[in-house]
């Protein structure tokens, strides 16, 4: 139980680190949250779903609190923190014609709800650039890269790493 804590502690806190970098070093912004994105998928794997919901909640809570950029955490707490249990979820089907669906409905209402925050909440001025639709179908196919990116990650983790690091613990 201490050891789940405790891991949960450090990688809440390297959670924040890469969104703390993701806020100030805008040309590693992408890179950086899709970095905070991989962390939740980690826990999943080691500690399970109840630990990745955690996780997720702590630094959603702890990004606003501590790094006071609140339009710059809605990417994380949207879509990079929140897709890799949505994942998990989604990928119990075991269907491809399903999941490729229901992940590109997840996507596309986490893109309208950050789209909708931003202008009327925070009233930013998005909308001149592009239409919404726009957005999202020029989007979408950079989504599904990031899926297939992301499922190669995780399964790099649990072939190569997370075997060595379970024989350096016993």
């Amino acid at each position: 139980m201490g050891r789940k804590a405790a891991l949960g502690g450090i990688l809440t806190a390297v959670s924040l680190i890469f969104l703390y970098f993701a806020f100030y070093l805008p040309s590693m912004k992408l890179t950086m949250y899709f970095l905070t994105g991989i962390i939740p998928g980690l826990v999943l794997v080691e500690m399970g779903v109840r630990q990745a919901w955690m996780l997720y909640g702590a630094t959603s809570m702890l990004s606003f609190i501590m790094l006071g950029n609140v339009v710059n955490t809605i990417p994380y707490i949207l879509i990079f923190g929140l897709y890799p249990i949505i994942k998990f979820y989604i990928e119990k089907t075991r269907r491809l014609i399903i999941q490729i669906p229901l992940k590109l409905a997840f996507f596309n209402i986490a893109i309208v709800l950050a789209y909708v925050i931003c202008t009327k909440l925070f009233a930013l001025n998005i909308a001149t650039a592009l239409p919404i639709g726009w957005i999202i179908i020029g989007i979408q196919p950079a989504y599904l890269l990031y899926d297939y990116i992301f499922t190669r990650v995780i399964f790099y983790y649990c072939d190569r790493v997370r075997i060595k690091w379970r024989k350096d613990l016993s």
